[in-house]
């Protein structure tokens, strides 16, 4: 005699508090098998067992088919968070690095930075006794404040080497080149955080994406290039998920037609068709 499952892949003991119950003595094992016959937007009342205060209460309650399958999901699917797949301690990580990057930026208040664009130069001036070299900070315009004139300069002495004019004007435009290289690095993070967020989207489940849609779609497409290959006698529809869960249950029974659908449907051909 076949086994008797639940028509919706729910734990029938962990529903009804009875460890070792065999479905077909579940109190909702008439409405799980009926279910197939609805819309998966059509509610049905399901019965579970509560245990308040050492006294167990029947509860009624009323779901859809996708409501359903996610509360199956989360009860038997080892259902992962955010923390579990590491996310939270990444977003973590982050928050901690822009904490750190925000008070070396605040470091730098009271020292020179220099524009973009402006460089040192050493030039060398030629006396009697030899030449002597010089620095001094350049730009392509006049933006540097004058020390006598009116107008702004293009040009501003630092004197020798050991000058501390040159030494803080070198450390300037050092400070300037950092400040451009992680200019560029937060556009990248900024560009990838941004993809980060877009791939979740605005949606809070999967009912409300379009990614349901594109997997009932292509399961569909499977289903009917399954059947015009001649692969299987009968058709997804005539397939029940009582069968299926009957395969997995027994691994003493031959292979079935479904199980050559779920072949033409592996995992990878199916992350396939939705990337593209």
């Amino acid at each position: 005699m076949p086994k008797k499952i639940c028509g919706l892949g729910f734990d029938c003991a962990s529903m009804m508090l009875q460890p070792g119950i065999d479905p077909g003595f579940c109190l909702n094992y008439d409405t799980c098998g009926g279910a197939s016959e609805l819309t998966p937007d059509e509610e049905i009342e399901l019965i579970r067992v509560r245990e308040l205060e050492n006294e167990r209460t029947e509860e009624c309650f009323r779901v859809t088919r996708h409501q359903a399958a996610v509360m199956m999901l989360m009860s038997r699917g080892c259902p992962q968070t955010p923390e579990s797949l590491g996310v939270a301690e990444h977003l973590q990580a982050i928050a901690g690095f822009v904490e750190q990057l925000q008070q070396r930026l605040d470091n730098l208040e009271g020292h020179y930075i220099a524009p973009t664009g402006c460089e040192v130069h050493t030039y060398g001036v030629k006396r009697p006794s030899g030449v002597y070299y010089y620095n001094k900070l350049t730009a392509s315009e006049a933006i540097f404040e004058p020390s006598s004139k009116q107008e702004k300069v293009k040009v501003i002495h630092l004197s020798h080497n050991y000058d501390p004019r040159h030494l803080q004007a070198r450390l300037g435009i050092e400070r300037r080149n950092q400040l451009t290289r992680v200019r560029t690095l937060l556009t990248q993070a900024v560009e990838l955080l941004q993809q980060a967020t877009n791939t979740l989207g605005d949606h809070s489940t999967v009912e409300d994406s379009s990614l349901l849609m594109t997997v009932e779609r292509q399961s569909a497409q499977v289903g009917r290039a399954a059947h015009t290959a001649g692969s299987s006698t009968l058709s997804t529809h005539e397939v029940s998920e009582a069968q299926v869960e009957s395969d997995e249950a027994d691994s003493n029974i031959g292979e079935q037609p479904v199980v050559i659908h779920e072949r033409n449907s592996s995992p990878n051909n199916l992350v396939q068709r939705l990337e593209n």
